[in-house]
């Protein structure tokens, strides 16, 4: 979710006025390119690029509306997913097989610590489906799935469905075999919980704090400690510093200097905490 913690006031300012510049390049290199350079060409290239600039700000509104229900509907997803990696197992396994109802036909008969026992509609015989209840950075493994499998055989199940987190190609060869197990990825989920969960005002809110807290002035503190914030630093030096005796300008000195200050800083920040922890 950190893309969204990102966006700024100001980002979206840029973005508006790159899509108007986008907008009038492209009215006046289409007719440059019909025309030649004439005057008509530049008046014709301006009242086209007029037209679609107040087209464009008469479906604004409806834009907006629909980004929103979009950015919501992903926002609420993944908080829902995040919230199942610390929840009881029980609950995330009958939460997201209540969501999987809207691709599988299944009626949820309990809810266990190692899945959600699930009958199929029109067929013979229980599945299992769980929540795998992991990070967004890790994926499912061949050991997750095949103690997936003994779980479906502990419940006497015939098949199974592991959701929420995307799959490397050994697990997914490890699914294929007894008994099955349908492995539904972080992104599906992601649609189905948000189309379900959508972000609300007070989670947005909660969401604009994370992002001043990552911007506080702990978190840089914090970021300074990185022992690899010094090696990018260095390197970045040294970069600018060979394009200040290539090129002769003092304006990669000066930013390469910086960027030793900040390599020094960094150094010393990772000396104190690593004696913190010692004492």
């Amino acid at each position: 979710m950190q893309e969204y913690l990102q966006k700024t006031q100001l980002s979206g300012v840029m973005d508006e006025i790159g899509a108007l510049i986008a907008l009038l390049a492209g009215s006046l290199g289409l007719y440059l390119l019909l025309w030649g350079l004439r005057p008509m060409s530049v008046l014709a290239g301006i009242s086209t690029f007029t037209l679609c600039a107040l087209l464009r700000a008469q479906t604004r509104e409806r834009r907006l509306r629909r980004r929103e229900k979009r950015l919501r509907g992903r926002i609420g997803g993944e908080m829902r997913l995040e919230a199942w990696t610390t929840c009881a197992p029980a609950k995330a396994h009958y939460e997201a097989a209540a969501l999987l109802r809207g691709l599988y036909p299944l009626e949820i008969r309990r809810a266990t610590a190692s899945g959600a026992v699930c009958s199929l509609s029109g067929q013979s015989g229980e599945a299992l489906v769980a929540c795998a209840q992991l990070h967004r950075s890790e994926q499912l493994s061949a050991r997750d799935v095949a103690a997936f499998q003994r779980a479906c055989l502990a419940a006497s199940a015939q098949k199974g469905c592991l959701c929420g987190a995307a799959a490397s190609a050994a697990a997914r060869e490890q699914a294929a075999l007894y008994p099955p197990v349908t492995l539904v990825g972080r992104e599906a989920m992601i649609a189905l919980a948000g189309a379900e969960y959508p972000a609300t005002d007070r989670q947005l809110v909660e969401l604009g704090r994370r992002f001043a807290g990552r911007h506080s002035l702990r978190s840089l503190k914090a970021a300074l400690v990185e022992g690899g914030r010094a090696k990018k630093f260095l390197l970045y030096a040294l970069l600018l510093l060979s394009l200040f005796f290539l090129s002769g300008q003092w304006i990669y000195a000066l930013f390469g200097t910086a960027c030793l200050l900040l390599m020094a800083v960094c150094r010393i920040m990772a000396g104190k905490h690593a004696e913190t922890l010692l004492n």
